[in-house]
């Protein structure tokens, strides 16, 4: 196998189809004006104030962050309960394949209170703060 050497010189010829040369030409002005533009919003960016997190901002992010503490809590609680009626039941079957007792007005309570647990709709705080507006920030 014999490896053929390029030499590119004055005289090298490349062919290129039309549709190719005018893809490489719009490749290139898209990227120049993608360039200047991000030029001009960089500067339009300088010249505008910093953006100030208003108190209101900082408010409706604490009560967002209060009310899923709140939401989390409640779930919590909530399979906190499951999880006692469900090792309750498990304590009762348990009894039932030791003993062969009968013990299922117990089981039937359990499932009642596992149906109730369920059925829960969690509580939901809704919390009301007045605000004052000014219209310094109004355009």
């Amino acid at each position: 196998m014999q490896l053929m050497s390029t030499k590119i010189s004055e005289n090298t010829n490349i062919q290129l189809d039309l549709k190719t040369v005018i893809a490489i030409i719009m490749v290139t002005a898209s990227f120049v004006g993608m360039y200047y533009t991000l030029q001009a919003d960089i500067e339009e960016a300088k010249k505008l104030p910093p953006i100030e997190v208003t108190r209101l901002e900082y408010e409706l992010k604490e009560e967002w962050n209060e009310k899923m503490i709140i939401q989390l809590k409640e779930r919590v609680e909530m399979l906190e309960q499951v999880d006692d009626v469900v090792f309750e039941e498990l304590n009762v079957l348990g009894t039932l394949m030791k003993d062969g007792t009968e013990n299922d007005g117990k089981l039937e309570e359990l499932n009642r209170q596992l149906e109730e647990i369920k059925n829960q709709k969690p509580k939901q705080t809704i919390i009301v703060k007045e605000v004052e507006v000014s219209k310094k920030g109004r355009r």
